[in-house]
């Protein structure tokens, strides 16, 4: 199987959705992809209906890892994004903390996600599949208006988008 041809700007349709940037876990380069807002955009909902800790959601950047572990715990949300088909394409996940901040910053000034584009996250706070480390009752959420995040409780509502990778 030959790899995909990996786009070098910001915006691109590829794999499903839109390029954002490459990015490392460990020593391991990946092509982040954001989904379309059609068909990727998860209207609010919890991150979970629970306040106990879920264990192996804490990781920083590796948001399919996070995802996995939400669903085993009975994440609504996790299995709605995990369930997504899009296009030729059902490997998609919830992003971390790292891949929320990757998106807001690679694709803030490309036209198509700008706040009058197309593709545009709304001016409004998005869960990362990170949970609050030091507080098991919150996890970490995303602003696409200033690019701010911060801790919120679980339970609470929120928007979500989908997002996948390839190793490169």
């Amino acid at each position: 199987m030959t790899k995909p041809k990996i786009p070098t700007k910001p915006g691109i349709a590829f794999g499903g959705g839109y390029y954002a940037c490459r990015f490392f876990i460990d020593d391991q380069a990946y092509a982040l992809i954001v989904a379309p807002k059609a068909t990727g955009a998860i209207d609010p909902m919890p991150w979970i209906e629970s306040t106990a800790n879920v264990a192996g959601a804490t990781s920083y950047n590796d948001g399919l890892a996070n995802t996995a572990a939400m669903v085993k715990a009975g994440s609504a949300l996790a299995k709605k994004i995990t369930g997504l088909r899009i296009g030729k394409f059902k490997d998609w996940y919830l992003p971390s903390r790292l891949e929320s901040l990757i998106a807001h910053h690679e694709l803030g000034s490309v036209k198509a996600f700008r706040p009058d584009g197309k593709q545009a996250f709304d001016i409004d706070w998005y869960w990362s599949s990170t949970q609050r480390a030091a507080d098991s009752g919150y996890a970490w959420m995303q602003t696409f208006g200033d690019g701010f995040q911060y801790g919120y409780h679980k339970s609470d509502v929120s928007r979500a988008r989908a997002v996948r990778r390839i190793k490169i």
